[in-house]
């Protein structure tokens, strides 16, 4: 018999999981929750060796035309390979040159490959990683520090660096470091014009969502600055500005210039290679910024310093601690998260600001000082996004995910996917945003689809129990119960029951026998259960 409500292992897994698995389950019964919490904080440097040995076995096809030389084209051969996921690799020099030459010596398929690649690996490693929290704050980072794929060909081709190299290894390091870490990036240099700012024209673009989306937030938006200026203080005196205003935002666009890439422009050295690496340009940089925060960085003279000394003002302020706490807390308990625990999260930010482990620390004080995150669904519940759908569909039917070069194209339409948003806030966070009659079709239509593609392997026979096959209701309870974890309402049990019942359902392909048969009658069992809208919540 089910249980009418989920259990406090479900309910907390599925909060920081892409979904929570029954072999999860019993490990947290069995070893703490406490002790969990620990070891996912406490991840390998890169992927643990089973999803790096699967990793490392992925090849995607890759077909298109080739282009002879005219006037003007060098041209490319005609390809058609199985090859590995080499962009996901990549330098920068590499991926920048393949971004200048697409349609001179490159075909555009490259680019798309680019994507392909890096869409196919984020969601083998979101449904097999062994550090799920891990995964699930990477995919935060990527939003709060969102790059559209499709605004500039060079932000979009460098994002592999951007997964790999700066959100990966610092998503629950500290985030000063990870602040610096996004604002050198050629993706987000490139995204939000920084690399073009200059001396003359500092790139105000970049300023003022590092202020209004990255830290301070926008309730800390002041609007005009006050007639009269409020003085100008010791650097530690900008902790205590109430926020920022567009003055602000012009000092931080004047600090922050010449934060650039090497794309051939004039610099102190002479003219610059074109690689897409970041450097420091200081004929890009405006030396006239005076106060930002009521702090006067003016005498701040070396390379990069008036730059640093905003990040390090913004990722220290009060503001800061409390905007990005609440949306983490938002993201794993839903749109009204517990106020207690966005307090010790914020105390706990603020306790760290200087510790390699700030996230870390503040995601085991949210997750292991309260009880918060075991509440009934009743209490505090989130929905899934489409994505978290298609990921936690995968690992409740414990289904082999292979590189598929259609990963970077699944729910782009609702918005939904790896870089898909194409605005700097990123997709929005509410339940709202996933309760359109479109987002419903989609995920009503998608789960009977995505076993049919020969890049997913699982056999839901095998691991159906002989037990469980003995009759519509037992089967119908052991499906529930592995991808759910308990009953869904009384009508949607009913209904699945029926349907296994009749002449078509699953109780009829176990009596015809045939393992064939057995095993769609359960995929379409499974994909029923997806769609349910306990299915739906975390």
């Amino acid at each position: 018999m089910l249980q009418s409500t989920a259990s406090t292992e479900i309910l907390a897994l599925n909060r920081v999981t892409f979904g929570a698995r029954d072999s999860d389950a019993a490990f947290v019964r069995k070893v703490g929750w406490g002790a969990w919490v620990d070891e996912q904080l406490s991840p390998p440097t890169g992927d643990d060796p089973a999803l790096a040995a699967h990793m490392a076995q992925q090849t995607m096809r890759i077909s298109y035309n080739g282009q002879p030389a005219t006037t003007g084209i060098v041209g490319w051969p005609t390809i058609n390979q199985l090859r590995p996921l080499n962009y996901m690799s990549a330098d920068i020099s590499t991926l920048w040159d393949l971004a200048r030459n697409v349609e001179y010596s490159v075909a555009a398929n490259e680019l798309s490959r680019v994507q392909q690649e890096i869409c196919a690996a984020t969601w083998i490693r979101n449904t097999h990683s062994a550090f799920q929290l891990r995964e699930f704050m990477v995919d935060f980072w990527n939003n709060h520090f969102n790059i559209g794929r499709q605004a500039d060909i060079f932000a979009s081709v460098a994002l592999p660096i951007y997964d790999t190299q700066v959100i990966r290894p610092r998503a629950l390091g500290n985030f000063r470091d990870l602040l610096e870490a996004v604002a050198t990036s050629t993706s987000m240099l490139r995204y939000l014009n920084n690399a073009e700012s200059s001396a003359a024209l500092p790139n105000e673009n970049y300023a003022r969502e590092i202020l209004e989306l990255h830290t301070l937030g926008a309730p800390s938006y002041l609007g005009l600055p006050p007639a009269q200026s409020a003085g100008i203080f010791p650097l530690q005196r900008g902790l205590f500005a109430k926020g920022f205003t567009d003055q602000d935002i012009i000092e931080a666009s004047r600090a922050l210039s010449g934060w650039t890439v090497e794309q051939g422009q004039a610099s102190p050295k002479g003219t610059l290679p074109s690689t897409g690496r970041f450097t420091y340009n200081a004929l890009q940089h405006s030396t006239q910024a005076r106060a930002f925060l009521g702090v006067d960085i003016s005498a701040l003279k070396g390379d990069m310093e008036q730059g640093r000394a905003v990040l390090d003002i913004i990722a220290n302020h009060p503001a800061t601690a409390e905007f990005v706490c609440i949306k983490i807390a938002r993201r794993m308990f839903g749109d009204a998260p517990p106020m207690a625990v966005i307090a010790r999260a914020k105390q706990a930010w603020l306790a760290s600001r200087t510790s390699g482990d700030q996230i870390k620390r503040v995601l085991a004080a949210m997750l292991q000082d309260g009880d918060e995150i075991k509440m009934p669904l009743s209490q505090c519940s989130k929905l899934r996004r489409p994505y978290e759908r298609i990921i936690a569909f995968f690992r409740t039917t414990d289904t082999t995910v292979s590189a598929f070069d259609l990963a970077s194209s699944a729910a782009t339409a609702l918005g939904d996917g790896v870089y898909v948003w194409p605005t700097p806030e990123g997709r929005p966070d509410t339940d709202k945003q996933w309760l359109s009659t479109s987002a419903n079709l989609y995920n009503w239509n998608l789960p009977l689809l995505l076993l049919a593609q020969t890049a997913f392997r699982t056999s839901l026979r095998a691991q159906t129990p002989s037990s469980a096959s003995a009759s519509p209701t037992l089967l119908v309870e052991y499906w529930v119960e592995r991808m759910v974890g308990y009953a869904l309402r009384p009508a949607g049990m009913a209904a699945l029951i029926e349907d296994a019942a009749t002449p078509g359902g699953a109780m009829a392909a176990y009596a015809s026998g045939g393992a064939l048969n057995i095993e769609n009658a359960l995929r379409r069992l499974v994909a029923l259960i997806a769609t349910s809208p306990e299915f739906g919540v975390r």
